[in-house]
């Protein structure tokens, strides 16, 4: 697939263009099967994956320091490779599930993601959902201000949890980039998105399937394995009348089976202010059928809207939106 196909989009406050599709690596963290809840995902495979991409055109990977052996495997691109591309990864949440987005904390995981990703510099480094009150004492502002003048990072960004977060974020003059969780199902950022591309901001859109419920391979009877992660949240009586609720959506939308994959990822992909999406990967069909819908025709205003009506037609009257991955 020649590189010219990937579209890309200029991010002023970055001073460069991303691909507008770019890569989530949580789902390749698995390759020793350490990580409980996550499909095992051999060495040799991510590798592949990530090469998939890369030959493709795309120029932006998203991790953390807790993605397993994400860090590792992106760490072994090539140092050319890793020269033409943006690797984004994320500090904040520890090991005990905390938020700590203190100096000492925070410069100490700078440190071991260097080092897993065998760079001198971190490309972008995002504080991982930090509360408004975090964001409250300046200190987790402080420190991007400090690693950057230090060379240790070269922008700062922050992954929003709660969208109110996202306006601290942006009156603080320091964020280069936000990344926030939008998709069919879950389009409360929108504003945020609008403000901050506006102000030159890198903005990335995180979980476009919505944990896979937009992938069009799921229903109501669907249960997850207790050792997928899923299975914690996708569950019940909720999950199942929303489920429906996506079913009968489909319909509306002719987007019936897995074409809603399509659907779902070109809703994103045409929000004119989203800089870059990550859906995730864990095995080479995946990545591919990616790559096919970054090169799709985008949906024009209209559409989008339409959809969005249709969505919130069909969701009005279930449980609130069920939870996606937290990390």
């Amino acid at each position: 697939m020649p590189v010219a196909e990937m579209t890309y989009r200029k991010v002023p406050r970055l001073g460069a263009a991303v691909s507008m599709l770019g890569l989530g690596t949580a789902q390749l963290a698995n390759t020793d099967g350490q990580q409980p809840g996550m499909r095992v995902v051999p060495s040799e495979d991510v590798q592949r994956i990530l090469a998939i991409m890369v030959d493709a055109g795309v120029t932006f990977f998203d991790t953390a320091d807790f993605y397993g052996n994400a860090e590792i495997e992106l760490g072994r691109l090539p140092g050319a490779t890793k020269a033409r591309v943006l690797i984004a990864t994320k500090a904040g949440r520890t090991a005990g599930g905390s938020r700590d987005f203190s100096r000492a904390y925070l410069e100490g995981q700078v440190e071991r993601s260097l080092r897993r990703l065998r760079v001198d510099a971190l490309d972008l480094f995002q504080l991982n959902k930090p509360s408004q009150a975090q964001l409250a004492t300046g200190e987790p502002f402080d420190v991007l201000d400090r690693l950057k003048r230090a060379g240790k990072i070269r922008f700062g960004g922050v992954v929003v949890g709660h969208v109110a977060t996202g306006d601290i974020c942006l009156r603080a003059g320091v964020v280069d980039a936000i990344q926030v969780l939008y998709n069919m199902l879950v389009t409360e950022a929108e504003d945020l998105i609008r403000a901050a591309a506006a102000d030159g901001l890198l903005v990335v859109a995180r979980s476009p399937l919505n944990s896979g419920v937009l992938s069009g391979t799921y229903t109501a009877a669907t249960t997850f394995p207790p050792e997928d992660e899923r299975s914690g949240y996708l569950a019940g009586e909720a999950f199942a009348a929303r489920m429906r609720a996506v079913q009968s959506m489909q319909a509306e939308l002719d987007a019936g089976g897995d074409r809603l994959l399509e659907t779902a990822l070109a809703f994103v992909l045409s929000n004119p202010d989203v800089s870059t999406v990550i859906p995730g990967a864990s095995s080479e069909s995946q990545a591919r059928r990616y790559l096919s819908c970054a090169h799709a025709p985008r949906l024009d205003a209209g559409e989008r809207a339409r959809i969005a009506r249709v969505v919130a037609r069909h969701l009005r009257t279930v449980p609130p939106v069920f939870q996606v991955f937290q990390n």
